[in-house]
């Protein structure tokens, strides 16, 4: 009985010891990336492409994209995304005293990277780089009708600024320079190899 009633006291004096002391929960350091730190996010943005290619349309579209979002505590904040859009365009073009339509349509598909810098507490200059592939349909109307569809490489690179609205929401608004490389399509009538310069301007959630 006297082992126990000791026991007792001595487990007694530990927990009182305990409970006295203070305990501080452990803290990541600034920056430092922890499984913790990312969040998933998810956007939607509309995009109006002005087309460097010859006798080509502008497109406008819209684009999904899913990120991961490294939210620790830090000056540069890290997102990966993948990232699907459709864009499609059409317009006339005289050439040599010709008139002719030509309609373009194209679904990227792309993982990305950004780097998010931080430029005060609500504003972010966002800088980013995108590579995939894209589907793609050019259709020409000169003296016949005339398609093919297409499929190639892609890449952008863009920069813009992120506002935070509040602790989930973001608006997003921006500039992209982007490039395809289909190869050659339509029987040599035009050339699918093209630049796009891109406006670009969403919003995005945070969970």
């Amino acid at each position: 009985m006297k082992k126990i009633l000791s026991l007792v006291t001595l487990l007694g004096m530990m927990v009182g010891t305990a409970s006295a002391a203070p305990y501080y929960m452990p803290q990541p350091s600034g920056g430092s990336l922890t499984p913790y730190d990312w969040q998933p996010v998810y956007s939607i943005e509309g995009v109006y492409s002005f087309v460097d290619g010859d006798s080509l349309p502008d497109t406008y579209g819209a684009r999904l994209n899913f990120s991961l979002y490294n939210n620790a505590v830090s000056s540069v904040r890290h997102q990966f995304s993948i990232n699907a859009g459709y864009e499609s365009g059409s317009d006339t073009f005289t050439e040599e005293g010709f008139r002719f339509k030509t309609e373009l349509s194209r679904i990227p598909i792309t993982l990305g990277y950004d780097a998010n810098i931080v430029l005060t507490d609500h504003v972010m200059l966002d800088l980013g780089a995108k590579a995939g592939y894209a589907f793609g349909e050019i259709e020409g109307n000169d003296l016949g009708s005339i398609s093919d569809t297409i499929g190639g490489f892609t890449f952008s690179l863009g920069a813009g600024i992120k506002i935070q609205c509040s602790e989930s929401i973001y608006v997003k608004a921006g500039y992209e320079f982007s490039r395809t490389f289909y190869g050659r399509a339509i029987d040599d009538e035009f050339n699918a190899n093209y630049g796009q310069h891109s406006i670009v301007i969403g919003v995005g959630a945070l969970f």
